[in-house]
């Protein structure tokens, strides 16, 4: 696995986390230098194309491609031309917002992710046949997604920027990225990695039931939307699906699962312990949407739909790829240095969620703003990135150390 490219996508994690750490400090000081808005699509980008999306495109050339078609120059151009997309993104959102520059990179993301989704098809490793469906599953989705970001474009061509419908196809967006590719790319990654593998009935089972919960609870966004009575109860499916499947891979592997992260190093645990308590977690907060009350909450109030998506990304999304880019990597680094990293991290991470849905519950229940809920949050919000520097000191040192091994 090719460590500059891990570098780069955790200084895209780290511009991101700065970013939101600015936007915080926007609540508690007044700064007129920055339009928050255009700050708050960038920071989004970067997060979701330039971490999440590069880790898992990192993840996914090395362990799912011969070497002799990972080594094609196709590869380094794809992941450096990503980049350069990115890194406008970076620039232009933050200055002008959704306009020319901007909206050009954006697409210039997308038309390279679906070579890259071309690529992968076409050159990825035919062994498993459970693996090559969860992949094909992962980069069908991810193909699917960005149906909502051409909608959105046609919808603003014709006038209709701002409207329910425009948000639609942003939520669409959205929920085909972090409910669709990525945790179909997760799911795959977790059977190549932990050699998890199903009967071929319970396999059809699981797949069939967690394809099937992630395609009907969109229509979560349809009731938030036009508050159809029916898209509550096709969701209500969606989340009893999903449920499911999580008692389906329990059962199937009860007795494999204690013994999963034996063979990992200290250092490595907290990130996979973090993932899996917060994946948990988060079907747990889906399956709660049954109930129509919670359900109606869930997409009325903001900060309960900013704090759920932040755990899916950081202690979901982002765990794993931390969790897996040491272990891919083998790291020596010292465990006092990683558990530096992983506290303030966890500190971050835990304080910032547990403020976000205490807000979001005092609002519901009318009990008006927490004191000093602004401040707090942008305490904890500074621990994410000193977390995550340090994390980027010890790989960066590791890789300079490996360099020098293997020089002399």
């Amino acid at each position: 696995m090719r460590k500059n490219w891990i570098l780069i996508s955790l200084l895209n994690f780290l511009i991101a986390a700065i970013m939101g750490l600015v936007l915080r400090a926007a609540f508690v000081w007044e700064l007129n230098w920055i339009e928050f808005k255009n700050l708050l699509h960038g920071h989004s980008h970067v997060a979701l194309l330039g971490w999440l999306y590069l880790g898992f495109f990192i993840l996914i050339h090395g362990n799912f491609l011969p070497k002799e078609k990972a080594s094609k120059p196709i590869y380094t151009y794809l992941f450096w031309l990503t980049q350069f997309s990115i890194t406008g993104m970076m620039i232009a959102f933050p200055l002008q917002g959704y306009a020319g520059f901007s909206i050009f990179y954006s697409s210039l993301h997308i038309v390279l992710s679906y070579l890259f989704v071309f690529r992968v098809w076409r050159d990825h490793i035919k062994g498993c046949e459970q693996i090559n469906l969860l992949l094909k599953t992962s980069l069908f989705l991810l193909l699917l997604s960005t149906l909502g970001v051409w909608g959105v474009a046609v919808i603003m061509g014709n006038g209709g920027g701002g409207g329910m419908l425009y948000q639609v196809a942003i939520q669409f967006y959205l929920h085909f990225q972090f409910n669709g590719w990525l945790i179909f790319a997760l799911l795959t990654l977790i059977v190549k990695t932990f050699k998890v593998g199903f009967p071929r009935l319970g396999f059809r089972l699981v797949y069939g039931f967690l394809l099937s919960s992630q395609i009907l609870t969109f229509a979560l966004i349809l009731f938030w939307a036009y508050q159809w009575s029916w898209a509550y109860y096709v969701n209500a499916v969606g989340v009893l699906l999903q449920l499911f499947g999580l008692v389906a891979i329990f059962v199937l592997k009860r007795k494999s699962l204690p013994k999963l992260s034996l063979h990992f190093s200290p250092k490595t645990k907290p990130w996979l312990i973090l993932a899996v308590i917060v994946g948990l977690i988060r079907v747990a907060a889906q399956s709660l949407l049954v109930l129509p009350e919670l359900a109606e909450m869930a997409v009325i109030l903001r900060l309960f739909i900013i704090g759920f998506i932040h755990l899916s990304m950081l202690g979901l999304f982002s765990a794993y790829l931390m969790f897996s880019f040491i272990n891919s990597n083998t790291m020596e680094v010292q465990n006092r240095g990683m558990k530096t990293a992983v506290w303030f991290y966890y500190l971050g991470f835990i304080g910032t969620e547990m403020l976000l849905f205490a807000q979001g519950f005092f609002f519901w229940q009318g009990w008006g703003s927490m004191a000093y809920f602004n401040e707090s949050l942008l305490f904890f919000s500074c621990c994410l990135p000193l977390g995550i520097c340090i994390y980027i000191h010890l790989f960066n040192k590791h890789q300079n150390r490996a360099l020098l091994t293997n020089y002399t």
